[in-house]
């Protein structure tokens, strides 16, 4: 099969998914607000099944960067974003192809029938951005997983007072110490507080030393 012949297919094989669009575009735009000639927009342009709202969820947001940067970087000048307000999400974008660029919407009818038979568009990418939806600091664990390996549910607050006296930011005389982790303070004992006045006073003897000031004579 020559090019052309190839170009032709394509073109039939995405006929019906330009229907689609045709319907999908005019309603895609309900409770939105627009900012630009509508009629005219939507006359050059089809609305994708691709979009992402202001609290999209790790999918949604993961398939759209995944999507929308493949096809945007495939053809600038016939896939675009579009931003636009809403009552209802505050806002969303979604991604339009130009209805007479074929080879475009025959790329994005793929995308299109791929997450209709599989909804992740790339494992990888759906995990990461899953883990920095659930973790959007160190200290923080929003994951369903009871067995999430986050340091948020792996530190260990021994380990971490420790390291925290050595540094010396926990005093001899602090009543408690605060986990950022668990959020909530660890009273100290005596063995802590004991280890807090060694602490300081290594720190003492060092910043002689460093100074010139302290002399060890055998």
């Amino acid at each position: 099969m020559g090019t052309r012949d190839r170009r032709i297919a394509r073109i039939r094989s995405a006929m019906p998914f330009v229907e689609e669009l045709v319907e999908y575009t005019r309603e895609a735009h309900s409770d939105a607000s627009f900012h630009i000639d509508r009629e005219a927009f939507e006359g050059m342009w089809y609305a994708l099944p691709f979009s992402r709202t202001r609290d999209a969820d790790a999918l949604e947001e993961s398939n759209w960067y995944v999507i929308a940067g493949e096809l945007e970087e495939a053809f600038p000048e016939s896939v675009q974003t579009h931003s636009f307000g809403h009552w209802g999400v505050g806002w969303y974008e979604r991604l339009y192809v130009r209805a007479d660029d074929a080879l475009a919407i025959f790329a994005c009818q793929k995308w299109a029938y791929f997450l209709a038979d599989y909804p992740v568009a790339n494992d990888e990418h759906y995990s990461e951005t899953e883990w920095n939806h659930n973790h959007p600091s160190e200290t923080e664990c929003y994951s369903e997983d009871p067995d999430c390996g986050c340091d948020k549910n792996t530190h260990d607050c021994a380990e971490m007072l420790a390291a925290a006296i050595d540094a010396g930011a926990v005093k001899a005389d602090d009543e408690a110490w605060w986990c950022d982790f668990c959020s909530e303070w660890n009273d100290l004992d005596d063995e802590w507080r004991v280890r807090a006045e060694m602490a300081a006073l290594r720190a003492d003897l060092a910043d002689m030393e460093a100074k010139g000031q302290l002399r060890l004579f055998v």
